[in-house]
């Protein structure tokens, strides 16, 4: 009996020696017999000899992200596991950095980390609107990549990583906007921006990050970012503008404010949002009731100049339009001045005069800005509802100018016009 009971534990201790051989947990491996190969691994590891290896480390990251891969883990589960593959290779380069196993398999392993993270935990996180988790996969399939681009990995078929990569980059950006990380998204935003990219695929960029640095009051990278934009996309002009004029004129009251459109116009002559939206704004004072009891002249003179400066640069139909109900409102304001004056005083009478011959110029210098307003209005393909609607305005006031006027034939065709646009 004892005889046999010696050779059984001699017959034990050769399978356990042979567990703890480095070619047997690779060909447990190659078996797809993962979790077998991962116990003789910890056994082998164990050895403090066996540690000082660094093939030991190389199948342990191996069979780690192999493992990750289960189906019944979690994206969370997988992640990590796969986190812990990553690191472990790179202890394995660092053990020994010719990394002869990784470089025999054309860095194969690494490859699968960044698809891994990215194709397949971050797609799937992001479908199940996990955006945090989705960010954080992202992420890390990036970082995989710079880890390959800085080691100068030669995949299969001689392939290499991009130095910039574009597609994961911009997920990475979405996924942290989606999970409500402004600052985190900003990163990856920046990555593509600074490359200079343009086109319609990276246009969201540009104004991710022109609306960031707004809402930052960050000037310097604001105009950084603005004059790229400006540059790629010339079509959304009209935004970058409304966006400068925001940042520059935010947080001033009015009038005070005017100040700024002023210097605005004079740093952009050709640019004719900035003059129109200080010319929008003056109106906008102008009849507001916060302009109750203050003298208006200058007001209304800057006004006038400004919507001038805007219709050299672009006559458009609302510039026009403006321009149009501006001097017809003066001119009713002229001339209720003029009518409040009841002294026959030959100064007071001299001054009704000139109120009167001020009221009638306002109306006839209405005249050509209203007609313009119609011309450009037939050159607009769908006007919207407001447009439309000041439109009719348009030629109500030019009706309404000719019958002071005393002309009948132009105030029977803008009656006529007037019928035709309802």
């Amino acid at each position: 009996m004892k005889k046999l009971f010696l050779l059984a534990v001699l017959a034990g201790s050769a399978v356990f020696v042979k567990a703890q051989d480095i070619d047997e947990i690779r060909n447990l491996v190659l078996l797809g017999q993962v979790t077998k190969a991962k116990e003789s691994l910890d056994k082998y590891l164990s050895s403090e000899k066996n540690a000082k290896k660094p093939e030991g480390w190389y199948w342990k990251a191996y069979i780690t992200n192999q493992l990750s891969k289960d189906s019944l883990k979690t994206v969370q589960e997988s992640s990590a596991m796969k986190m812990e593959a990553f690191d472990l290779f790179k202890k394995y380069r660092q053990m020994d950095p010719k990394a002869p196993l990784l470089v025999e398999d054309n860095y194969t392993p690494i490859y699968d980390l960044y698809a891994g993270f990215g194709s397949e935990l971050a797609i799937k996180a992001y479908q199940a609107k996990d955006f945090d988790a989705s960010y954080d996969n992202f992420k890390k399939a990036v970082d995989v990549h710079d880890y390959s681009i800085t080691n100068n990995f030669v995949f299969n078929n001689g392939y290499k990583f991009p130095e910039l990569d574009t597609l994961f980059i911009q997920y990475t950006a979405i996924a942290a906007v989606d999970a409500k990380k402004p600052d985190e998204a900003v990163v990856y935003h920046k990555k593509l921006v600074d490359a200079g990219l343009s086109g319609d695929t990276y246009a969201d960029s540009y104004n991710f990050l022109v609306d960031y640095y707004k809402k930052k009051n960050d000037k310097t990278a604001f105009y950084e970012v603005l004059n790229k934009a400006k540059k790629f996309y010339p079509n959304n002009a009209r935004y970058w503008t409304a966006l400068e004029v925001e940042l520059e004129t935010e947080g001033i009251p009015k009038p005070d404010v005017f100040k700024k459109y002023a210097e605005l116009v004079t740093a952009n002559p050709g640019n004719y949002d900035v003059a129109y939206n200080y010319a929008a704004e003056l109106f906008n004072y102008i009849n507001s009731d916060d302009s109750k009891g203050v003298d208006l002249t200058e007001y209304k003179a800057n006004l006038k100049d400004v919507l001038q400066k805007s219709i050299a640069i672009k006559s458009t139909f609302e510039a026009n339009f403006v321009m149009t109900v501006s001097q017809y409102n003066n001119s009713f304001d002229l001339t209720d001045e003029a009518t409040k004056i009841k002294s026959v005083k030959p100064d007071d009478q001299k001054k009704k005069k000139a109120l009167q011959a001020e009221s009638t110029k306002a109306l006839d210098d209405a005249i050509p800005y209203g007609e313009a307003a119609m011309i450009a209005f037939k050159d607009i393909a769908k006007p919207s509802g407001t447009e439309k609607g000041n439109y009719r305005k348009l030629l109500t006031m030019m009706k309404n100018i000719y019958e002071v006027k005393k002309n009948p034939a132009k105030i029977a065709e803008y009656e006529a016009l007037i019928k035709a646009s309802m």
